[in-house]
């Protein structure tokens, strides 16, 4: 048959597409770390709030360092995905919330900043006019720094201020309203413009406050308290201790016990050995006696019976069968029985 001719194809064959060689995967570059909440952390819950407030409110922060350490009390008890920095719960504490009626977190939050407004020193102000020095008129601006007196400066070893305790919940939402219309309760020392020999006026609160904290400390009860704690610690060392003493004697006391049963314990088990003893050498002593005894006698029977001559007993050897010269025969030829003079 002759070869068919192929058949030549109609339309054009579908495309297909070859996939480009691809790069090595590329490691991407490590981003540092930002400012404000990690990646992931959400925005804050009434509880995280409430944290915030109460860890402000018992550190008070006025310095970095201060703002440090209510980050790590923070951050110690949130998980690592919900962990903020210092400086976004500042921004935070600063802007609690949006509402510009308030809440009860806001105005927990503004009587804690007027707690730490209150902590800050304040100075003299003179607003009296001033002289001119001179014919010209001209004003003498130099004037010195170190002459102002500053008043209400914050002790070095940061003394927490007497400071208004905080209101239960109830009593907070009542003073909602009057907000608005009454100052802050917190106590201020506020300068106030006055002329050249005036002072500025301090608050009664505070004085008083801190009259009552000074006679509460120097009071007669509190000593007589106070003597009394210390005498009852004492007791209780005094107590302690001999306690101590009799645990170490009664501990003293058990030793001596277990070396005492240990040593009964040796005694008995020397003594039940002496008596085996003996009564073991007792018994070979009587075994050897009646054997010997036994022994001699049928020695002394064998010695006086002549048929032990011709039959000696079991174990005893011939006289045939014993050293020396063999002994005389009756008849020449060798037979007979045994003569023995």
């Amino acid at each position: 048959m002759a070869p068919h001719k192929s058949k030549k194809a109609r339309g054009k064959a579908r495309a297909h597409r070859i996939p480009s060689p691809t790069p090595p995967t590329l490691t991407p570059p490590l981003i540092g770390r930002r400012r404000g909440r990690p990646p992931g952390a959400g925005t804050y819950s009434p509880a995280d709030l409430r944290l915030l407030l109460k860890i402000m409110h018992k550190i008070r922060p006025r310095t970095p360092s201060d703002w440090a350490q209510v980050e790590r009390r923070y951050n110690s008890t949130m998980p690592v995905e919900r962990q903020r920095r210092a400086d976004n719960l500042k921004a935070r504490f600063n802007r609690l919330t949006g509402d510009p009626e308030g809440n009860l977190l806001h105005e927990e939050a503004l009587l804690i900043r007027d707690e730490l407004e209150a902590q800050e020193h304040t100075v003299r102000i003179d607003d009296s006019p001033v002289p001119t020095s001179s014919s010209d008129g001209t004003i003498d601006l130099l004037t010195s720094e170190s002459e102002m007196e500053v008043f209400n400066a914050p002790a070095a070893t940061r003394a927490q201020p007497p400071s208004v305790s905080m209101p239960p919940p109830a009593a907070r939402t009542t003073d909602l309203g009057k907000r608005k219309a009454e100052p802050s309760p917190a106590f201020r020392a506020v300068a106030r413009k006055v002329g050249s020999n005036g002072r500025p006026a301090r608050s009664r609160e505070l004085l008083d406050s801190a009259t009552t904290q000074i006679a509460s400390i120097f009071s007669p009860a509190n000593e007589d308290r106070l003597a009394d704690r210390q005498r009852e610690d004492m007791r209780l060392l005094t107590l302690q201790e001999d306690m101590r003493d009799l645990r170490a004697e009664l501990e003293r006391e058990r030793e001596r016990r277990f070396a005492a049963e240990r040593q009964l314990r040796g005694e008995e088990m020397r003594r039940l050995v002496e008596q085996q003893v003996q009564f073991q050498l007792q018994q070979r002593l009587s075994t050897h006696q009646t054997t010997s005894t036994r022994q001699h006698s049928t020695d002394n029977t064998a010695h006086r019976n002549p048929i032990f001559a011709t039959n000696p007993p079991p174990g005893e050897a011939h006289p045939s069968w014993m050293p020396g010269p063999p002994p005389e025969r009756s008849d020449a030829s060798g037979s007979g029985g045994w003569s023995f003079e």
